[in-house]
This record gives structure tokens, C-alpha cells and sequence, in this order.
């Protein structure tokens, strides 16, 4: 468990991106032909009845942010190695990495999926797991890990999160008239574990060759019930801060930091509700073929019943950290990747001097708010052509971002869709597509929000954005177009 926190604690000095899933498919928006459009916006009803097939029924694998792999992983002689490394001249390491840095993380993973006609409407259900990340971080942190010189540093502030949770949901939409159409989703949140690290005002004055000396302030919430933190006496560098003494042994030390953590009898750790609204508005009697639709997708909160905090003071303290770090990878000296990190974890660690407060009782915190603006024309000429613009904003505090898209959608036949897409927003442009099947009985759908060109061995994409969707379903009825959207 102490590689665990020390992960956590590099993850603030620099991102090694790894393959992760993406909850929204924002190429079905507009594609009729779609089973989960509903999850785009509640108020969309499928064409056909259906069943997901287990966990298969809408994966996405993908990479959302502004750092790509290909930006902190180098080739030096054949072999992949990181930033760090001596062969990696400061300039290299450093020219593309942004001001400001973001990573984003959203899965939502079906269980158990499905959709029906009932109800003078259309009604979904679904059980699924769902996972939300995220690390943001200045250029300033790589610079003084890579090209420590004797300066000053201001590193300014930092973050990570993270949340697990499962999530019962419940739909309905509803064509009220021949041009509204309205639907909304009961979501009921089941709690996992939550964490939260918050890096602010970090200030270092390296200009002494003999002290450094440095200020942080940093909070990190653990969310998970039967959590405990086991502590340990920590010391100062300045042994006049050393104030407190232990009783059983008479040892001088300045503060309690963690050791290691135990994990008893894991429960539920919290829960929440949330719910998701949508309405489509049909101008055909202004405008035939001209409609828009707007929704908000997890509008909730979950509430933790354990909050396990460590924190600092924030206040000025003498720093010895990043000496003879190691910096190789490879076999040689036994220094290999996974040393280099425990390593660099160990420096910030002591950087923190992070303390354990304890359990301090249960807080609510809310799960991040979605909101997808659209509009769309279909060909009156040749109605089998739509276009679409969607406008995606996520709210979610230093997460937030926010993403404009245009699509052409071609459906030639009532069992068959396809679109191709491109837009922009916070992570860049993009290039998208999707083709769907659905046929009475069978389901399949492939795409990308996001296409890569170029992947770094196994197949692991070099772009700052990359997915991959796939899924398969089981429709009962016979595919029809959709009455709404």
C-alpha cells in the first residue's frame, strides 16, 4: 500500500497516461439507428426494443487530455524510456508539455442494459459501473523533476481525483405532442470510494546551494468505509521543529505522516441520487426537417459516510528532496522504471509532510453535471442525410471542459447508419465516426470520437485523444426510424 500513495503523490509531478474507458459516444448523438442515444440525452427513444449483451453492450476505450503519451515517453537507443532520463535533454523533455495540463477519466461500464416500448413511451433501465478521474498540473513540476537548477519555483497548484461508484437508473420518454418530445432518468448511486488531492500554492527557493526551503499546502480526502491510516513519527529536516515526543520511547519528531493502510471488513461507502433531463423541440411547422434538443446528464451528489484526511500546515520548512534521484531505466543498477517512480514518490512525499487527521465524519460531494446542447437538419430533398452540431460541456470545478462537434449522418435503410464527424474544444480537434447494424435480433456498432493514426507498442495510442467503440445488443422488435430524434 505505500507504492500506492506514493503513486498517487508523483501523479501531482507528471502524468504517465495509460488506456482508459470514456462514458460519453458523442458520434450516436445524432444517429437514430442508436440504442444508447438515451445516455446522450434521456428524452431520445431507440427504434427497436432490446437487451445489451453483458459488459458488451457499449465499451469504450479511449484517452481524454492534453498530454499524450508520446510527450513524457522517449526512444533512446531502441528502448522507451521517460523524461527523466539523462538521454533526454531538458529541451526535449519539456517542449510539449502545456502551461496547464489536464487528464480526464469517465467510464460507465453496462452490467445489465435494456430498452422497451410501454407507457405511451420508451423506457430504459440499466445497472452499470461507472469510474470519473481526473489530474491537472503545471508545466512548472516537470520542469523542476527534469532541469533542477539553483532558482526560484512557483509551482502553483495541482490536483487529483477519483470516484467509484455503481449506478441504478431508470427512464422514461415522452413525445407530449407532434413537437415536443421530453424524457428523465432516476439514477440511484451506489458509493465505492472516493479520493481527492489538492496541491496549492507550492513554493520553492533553491537558490542556496546548501538549504532549500519551501512552502505547500496540501489536503488529500479518502472516501472508503473500513479505511485506516497507520501512522508513523516523521522528523524535520530543521531539528528545532522536532517539538513533540513520543512517551514509550522518548523520541523527538515533528509530526505523524503515514505508514501504510489497511483496508478492514470493505463496505458501501456512500450514497447518492442523480438524475438526467432531456427535451427535443421539432420546427417543422417553421422549418420541417429543422429540430434541437437539449439535456443534463448527472445532475447529483453522493454522500460518503467516512472521510479520512492527511494534510500540512502550509507553512515554510527546509526541503532536501530531489538529490541523486534516480533517473535510469533499465536493468542496470537495478534501476528500473518502477524504481525511478517509488523514488520520485518518496521526494514529493517528503516535499508534502503530510499528516493524518483522521476520520472526520461523512461529507457530500457532487458527481459532475454534463450539458448537451444540439441542433440538427434533415435533407427535405433526400431525407436519408441529417446533419448535426452538438455543443458538450462538462461541469466538474478544475475538470471542466468542453467540446463542439459536426456531423453528417447517412441512413439508407432503416436497419443501417452511419455517420462521420469532426470538432473542437478543450483537449483539440477531433475526427470521429460510427457504423451501426441493427437488423431484428443482433446489434453491432464500431466508432470513434476520437481516430488515431499512430500507436506505440502493444497498440497503445500516441495521440493526445484516442477511443475505441464497440458493443453488441439484441434487439426484439423490428427496427423502425425514430419518432423524435
Amino acid at each position: 500500500m505505500k507504492t500506492t500513495i506514493r503513486l498517487t503523490l508523483a501523479a501531482f509531478s507528471f502524468m504517465l497516461t495509460a488506456p482508459a474507458f470514456a462514458q460519453q459516444f458523442s458520434s450516436s448523438y445524432f444517429m437514430e439507428g442508436s440504442m444508447y442515444r438515451h445516455e446522450l440525452n434521456p428524452a431520445f427513444q431507440a427504434p427497436q426494443n432490446y437487451v445489451a449483451m453483458p459488459l458488451l453492450g457499449n465499451l469504450n476505450i479511449g484517452l481524454k487530455g492534453n498530454l499524450g503519451i508520446g510527450d513524457v515517453f522517449f526512444n533512446r537507443n531502441g528502448k522507451t524510456v521517460t523524461y527523466l532520463h539523462p538521454d533526454v535533454t531538458p529541451a526535449d523533455a519539456l517542449k510539449n508539455i502545456n502551461d496547464k495540463n489536464k487528464f480526464i477519466l469517465d467510464v460507465r461500464t453496462p452490467i445489465l442494459a435494456g430498452g422497451f416500448a410501454a407507457w405511451k413511451g420508451y423506457n430504459t433501465v440499466g445497472i452499470n459501473l461507472r469510474v470519473m478521474a481526473g489530474v491537472h498540473f503545471g508545466k512548472e513540476l516537470f520542469d523542476l523533476t527534469k532541469n533542477l537548477q539553483n532558482q526560484n519555483y512557483n509551482i502553483g497548484s495541482a490536483a487529483l481525483m477519483s470516484q467509484a461508484f455503481v449506478e441504478v437508473a431508470f427512464g422514461h420518454s415522452h413525445k407530449i405532442d407532434d413537437n415536443w418530445t421530453v424524457g428523465g432518468k432516476l439514477k440511484f448511486l451506489f458509493g465505492a470510494a472516493r479520493l481527492n488531492a489538492e496541491l496549492q500554492n507550492l513554493q520553492m527557493n533553491l537558490e542556496s546551494p546548501n538549504q532549500w526551503r519551501a512552502t505547500a499546502k496540501a489536503r488529500v480526502e479518502g472516501n472508503v468505509t473500513g479505511l485506516e491510516l497507520l501512522s508513523k513519527h516523521a522528523k524535520y529536516n530543521d531539528e528545532t521543529k522536532n517539538t513533540k515526543v513520543d512517551p514509550a520511547t522518548g523520541e523527538r519528531y515533528g509530526y505523524d505522516t503515514i505508514d501504510d493502510v489497511k483496508l478492514d471488513k470493505p463496505g458501501l461507502g456512500g450514497f447518492g441520487l442523480a438524475l438526467d433531463l432531456g427535451a427535443v423541440y421539432d420546427f417543422k411547422d417553421l422549418v420541417p426537417g429543422l429540430k434541437a434538443s437539449l439535456s443534463f446528464i448527472d445532475l447529483g451528489f453522493i454522500h460518503w459516510e467516512e472521510t479520512h484526511v492527511i494534510e500540512n500546515s502550509g507553512e515554510e520548512f527546509v526541503f532536501d528532496g530531489f538529490q541523486n534521484i534516480r533517473v535510469k531505466d533499465g536493468n542496470e543498477n537495478n534501476k528500473t522504471l518502477s524504481n525511478q517512480i517509488d523514488d520520485l514518490g518518496d521526494r514529493l512525499q517528503d516535499l508534502y509532510r503530510l499528516e493524518n487527521k483522521g476520520n472526520t465524519g461523512g461529507s457530500t460531494h457532487g458527481i459532475g453535471l454534463t450539458m448537451n446542447v444540439g441542433v440538427e437538419y434533415t435533407l427535405q430533398a433526400y431525407d436519408k442525410i441529417r446533419f448535426g452540431l452538438l455543443s458538450t460541456t462538462r461541469f466538474h470545478g478544475d475538470y471542466t471542459w468542453n467540446e463542439e462537434r459536426l456531423s453528417v449522418n447517412y441512413a439508407p435503410c432503416n436497419w443501417f447508419d452511419m455517420n462521420i464527424n469532426g470538432g473542437i474544444g478543450t483537449f483539440g480537434p477531433c475526427l470521429g465516426w460510427m457504423l451501426n447494424v441493427h437488423p431484428v435480433g443482433f446489434n453491432f456498432f464500431i466508432g470513434m470520437d476520437h481516430t488515431f493514426f499512430k500507436a506505440a507498442k502493444p497498440y497503445i495510442p500516441m495521440n493526445k485523444n484516442a477511443d475505441f467503440t464497440i458493443g453488441i445488443n439484441f434487439p426484439f422488435s423490428k427496427p423502425k426510424k425514430a419518432s423524435n430524434s
